[in-house]
């Protein structure tokens, strides 16, 4: 941070104590500014909306001793940045005139601190791990400057409900994720309580506004400093250099405090608040940017895919919608604009954006030419899962993952368990606090293959990073480094020409047409090193053709054949690397990985656990249906050989008979049943309640041939390992990938299933293209 001498101080704060006319949003307290502005409060809120619920409250309160300033999103970092620069920063450049304040001054003394035109400034954000950023950066902006004010009782924050539990007339609020989570576990009664989550301050109504306010005490929460510790808090959490300190003190953590369950509600240390509040943010920064090393999905994701299988598996949705279907169905809770963007990455197909898009892109998802940006507007655009994902994801999986419940309802899995790892046919990247991330794409079919290498006990096989219709360059440069490099090649000279034409027909992974057309070629042009070029371009290729001028430096390159010097002038290589490949395991714990090989390895073994899974599930399942049926061929046997007499008896004294002869309650209902009184009203309707036609020598037939073929499918279950069911997913998704990629129209799932083993043995035959992957 550049030093500022005093004489610029006081022409900054000199500079910045004009009029505040220009703050159009602006709701001054009455005394605000005089010499009763020490009894004044600044309530800084979270948008627009937050400051509606504030002058709400302030019909309570009144105007004279609380004005109102709401920011546009959040407060830059201002740590380590000098006066000026901060000042650049329009919300900073605010609240310091709004406030009063001047660079350089020591507010340590209350005659100081009587200067200022507010003697408190109130935080009211939401109250959620955002809010609690936003609240972090506002402590941050004020330690970085002005440490005195940390030290006296100048800052608060006012809290409201995050979620009320309704049943009736009854009401529970709830100011804390873990104050809710810490009442369903310890209350039996808590699934019968409607759940609201108030996401925003929005989302609470004027009178619950007058209602907060009304309770002042009880909302407003009082900072208070507790030594040189809250200093080190404050430099840990924001310090730019401090990102290593920063991982180390995210691990250590073992989760937030609620905030709420201290002794004393109204006041909190600054180190409470960073190490019990803020963290939550870091943890959620990084769930939020890092993907799962299983399914390679970070959060949002795995709520897109799980809401399209369970609404919209077989129909197209317009983006939009879908976007709010998500938030409503995953319990979302952080605004549709997120969930666009990422609905439209998992459709994106053009170089770069993976190997395996999830979603089919219908419409105009964007392309190469701006990496996605020029994507038409989420309105006008349809999507639906693609015919892969079920391949990818089994459906038989489904019963054996692990799901989250949020907001009293069951929501995405913790994870999905695809057949290969995903994360290694898509890559990933994501910056989070103090980590960030970046798994490059292989290809698809050596995914597979190693896979099946693994089941069969063989070594992997070295693979290198592969990009779905790249036509440039990858080869390693050393271990865990690659050269990526585009196309460019010279087109025969005409004859007396006073240049020489070289054509680009590919961009290095990553590079966008668009940006390499500014940033490179414009600046060549500019500064002579080419004369022109003219653009070629489709939305799914690159081509430039340039004029380079006769006896230049780069026509010297480009007759001589210096490939390598051509290609570093045209800026057509770049390195990439697996040195960050960070990601979460299958206990979500931050893991950082440093061979593919150690992907492999973790997915190998939560893959195969979770095929023997499934086979136990689908042989208590198949058992279920198959007793299922051998009751009822016992029951009709008996029936007919009049064993059991049903005419005339009452429904108690018949269901008597079928428990001393042995007969099962209802097999698919009993094991999981809740409510045992309704099961003991209808454990016996599987049999009872058989319409009358199944007694006729047709139905008779035709129950002991499903009896029959349930018990072959049993045997058939049972003859089978994980390896067996592991390789028939990857034979299956390996045609089904060939299929599509020979196809020029869409093939629905359903399709697909119908024709499999005629497929099946098209492949094996050798008359599909198996290298075509």
């Amino acid at each position: 941070m550049r030093d500022i001498n005093k004489r610029e101080l006081r022409s900054l704060s000199r500079s910045m104590s004009r009029e505040l006319s220009d703050l159009h949003k602006l709701e001054e307290a009455t005394d605000a500014g005089t010499s009763r502005g020490r009894h004044c409060t600044l309530i800084v809120t979270e948008g627009d909306s937050a400051k509606a619920l504030a002058v709400a409250g302030l019909a309570v309160v009144g105007r004279r001793h609380f004005g109102i300033f709401p920011l546009r999103g959040k407060l830059t970092n201002v740590r380590g940045l000098d006066e000026r620069t901060s000042l650049q920063n329009t919300e900073v450049s605010a609240l310091v005139r709004i406030l009063g304040l001047r660079f350089g001054e020591d507010y340590s003394t209350e005659e100081k601190r009587n200067e200022l035109r507010y003697g408190h400034l109130m935080v009211m954000t939401d109250q959620d791990e955002d809010g609690a950023h936003i609240r972090g950066l506002i402590v941050n902006f004020l330690h970085s400057f002005w440490p005195s004010l940390i030290r006296s009782d100048f800052i608060q924050y006012f809290v409201t409900p995050l979620l009320k539990a309704r049943r009736g007339s009854e009401v529970i609020s709830f100011y804390s994720n873990s104050e809710f989570e810490k009442w369903k576990r310890d209350f039996a009664s808590s699934k019968k309580y409607s759940i609201k989550y108030y996401k925003g301050l929005g989302t609470s109504s004027a009178e619950e506004a007058r209602e907060y306010f009304a309770e002042m005490d009880r909302h407003r929460v009082q900072f208070v400093y507790d030594g040189e510790k809250d200093d080190e808090s404050i430099r840990l959490a924001f310090d730019k250099s401090r990102a290593d300190d920063r991982k180390i003190w995210i691990a250590r953590a073992s989760g937030g405090t609620d905030p709420r369950m201290h002794e004393n509600l109204n006041q909190r240390t600054y180190s409470e608040f960073i190490n019990e509040e803020l963290i939550d943010f870091s943890r959620l920064d990084i769930r939020r940017s890092v993907p799962n090393a299983i399914d390679g999905l970070k959060p949002s994701q795995r709520k897109v895919l799980y809401t399209l299988m369970q609404r919209f598996e077989k129909s197209e949705v317009r983006v939009a919608q879908l976007a709010g279907a998500v938030a409503h169905s995953c319990a979302y809770h952080h605004g549709e604009e997120p969930l666009i963007n990422t609905i439209v990455r998992l459709a994106q197909d053009f170089v770069g954006s993976g190997n395996l898009n999830l979603l089919q892109p219908i419409g105009q998802f964007g392309t190469r030419l701006t990496g996605g940006e020029d994507c038409a507007s989420a309105r006008y655009i349809y999507t639906a899962l693609s015919p892969l994902v079920r391949w990818i994801f089994p459906r038989s999986d489904d019963s054996v993952l692990s799901y989250k419940e949020e907001d009293n309802m069951r929501i995405e899995p913790q994870w999905f368990c695809p057949i290969i790892p995903m994360v290694l046919v898509n890559g990933a990247e994501g910056i989070g606090t103090g980590w960030a991330t970046k798994v490059l794409c292989y290809n698809p079919k050596q995914i597979i293959r190693n896979v099946q290498r693994m089941i069969d006990g063989q070594p992997l096989q070295k693979m290198v990073p592969f990009y779905r219709n790249f036509t440039g360059t990858i080869k390693e440069a050393n271990e865990g480094r690659f050269h990526i490099s585009g196309t460019v090649a010279l087109r025969p000279l005409r004859k007396n020409a006073h240049f020489i034409q070289a054509e680009i027909t590919e961009l290095p992974v990553g590079i966008w047409t668009q940006k390499y057309k500014e940033r490179v070629l414009d600046v060549l042009a500019k500064d002579g090193i080419i004369s022109g070029y003219k653009e070629l371009h489709t939305e799914n290729t690159v081509r430039f053709l340039l004029e380079l001028p006769k006896g230049s430096g780069i026509w010297s390159s480009a007759n001589g054949g210096r490939k390598h010097a051509l290609h570093k002038t045209l800026k057509l290589d770049t390195v990439l690397g697996t040195s960050s490949m960070v990601l979460f395991d299958e206990n979500n714990s931050l893991r950082r990985f440093t061979r593919i090989e150690e992907i492999f390895e973790l997915f190998f073994e939560v893959r195969r656990q979770k095929y023997i899974e499934r086979r136990d599930h689908q042989i208590d399942v198949l058992g279920a249906k198959l007793r299922f049926y051998e009751n009822q061929c016992r029951f009709v046997e008996a029936v007919l050989n009049k064993e059991i007499v049903i005419e005339g008896k009452d429904r108690t004294d018949v269901e008597s008979t079928l428990r001393q002869r042995n007969f099962e309650p209802d097999p698919l209902k009993a094991p999981n049943h809740e409510d045992r009184n309704e099961l003991n009203k209808s454990e016996f309707s599987y049999l009872l309640d058989m319409p009358i036609i199944r007694l006729s020598n047709e139905e008779m037939k035709s129950l002991f041939e499903t009896r029959d073929a349930k018990m072959m499918e049993m045997d058939t279950l049972k003859g089978k390992d994980w390896k067996d069911m592991w390789h028939e997913d990857l034979r299956n998704f390996t045609v089904v990938l060939v299929v599509i990629k020979h196809s020029t129209v869409y093939i629905a799932y359903r399709t697909i299933i119908a024709n499999l083993k005629e497929l099946l043995v098209i492949y094996e035959g050798g008359q599909l293209e198996q290298n075509s992957v």
